[in-house]
């Protein structure tokens, strides 16, 4: 396996693998991890299939968001034509989401967490596991540190000598890789800018707010929906937006 140092940040990546899953929802993050990843086989010029995990979240209080992931994937269908994609696309009820704390229950493996979280990590299992996927990865991000937008607390946290398996593990005989663990969302702004592909961050949607008057009752597909910029992810795209000019 190769650790590919892509500007100060280690994402391991094998030629010899058949395939791979990449969590996509939509947003900044894992949508420059796929461009990443893609590139990299495209370069390589590796027959390597790349498969697309999504989830249609909040359909009635945001039904938008079910088109967020699909918007990205038909761009990078259409970009790296050498690539065979396949698309897995997941439900979770809104009742299962984590602010729900009725759904704090324990997981299989002991410990105790959100219904949401559950089900993400119980489908990303499913799909690699029946697709014989060989690396799977998420690119979930490091809050920022010297601002604080209420973000998640599970998100700061600092590498250390205990803490790598959160970057990169193996995980039911697979390799399961969170590059961007560590790092903050300064750093995924600066890379579009470096790559020129601030055209693709602009389809990109952080944004979790809702809206009283727009839901699935009023919401029409392809209508253009505004953002809160209250909430943590919109105050996080603005803050990594300034910070990388």
């Amino acid at each position: 396996m190769i650790i590919y140092n892509f500007d100060g940040v280690e994402i391991p990546f094998d030629k010899s693998w058949n395939a791979i899953a990449i969590s996509l929802s939509g947003g900044a993050d894992s949508t420059l991890l796929a461009y990443i990843l893609c590139n990299i086989i495209t370069e390589e010029n590796l027959n390597i299939q790349v498969h697309i995990i999504s989830h249609v979240r909040m359909w009635k209080t945001r039904p938008w968001q079910g088109h967020d992931s699909k918007r990205i994937f038909d761009w990078l269908s259409k970009k790296f034509t050498n690539i065979k994609f396949i698309r897995h696309e997941n439900f979770i009820p809104p009742a299962m989401e984590w602010y729900n704390t009725a759904y704090i229950i324990k997981d299989e493996y002991g410990k105790m967490t959100a219904g949401d979280i559950i089900e993400l990590q119980s489908y990303a299992e499913y799909i690699c596991f029946y697709n014989n996927i060989d690396a799977y990865y998420n690119a979930v991000t490091r809050n920022p540190k010297n601002v604080d937008f209420k973000g998640m607390d599970k998100r700061d946290v600092d590498p250390n000598e205990d803490n790598q398996h959160l970057m990169l593990m193996t995980h039911m005989g697979k390799i399961a890789s969170h590059p961007f663990r560590f790092t903050e969302k300064s750093w995924i702004l600066s890379q579009y800018r470096k790559l020129n592909l601030m055209e693709l961050f602009d389809i990109t949607r952080s944004c979790e707010g809702e809206f009283e008057w727009l839901d699935y009752q009023s919401y029409k597909y392809g209508q253009i929906v505004p953002t809160c910029g209250e909430c943590f992810w919109c105050k996080e795209r603005a803050w990594a937006v300034d910070q990388s000019k």
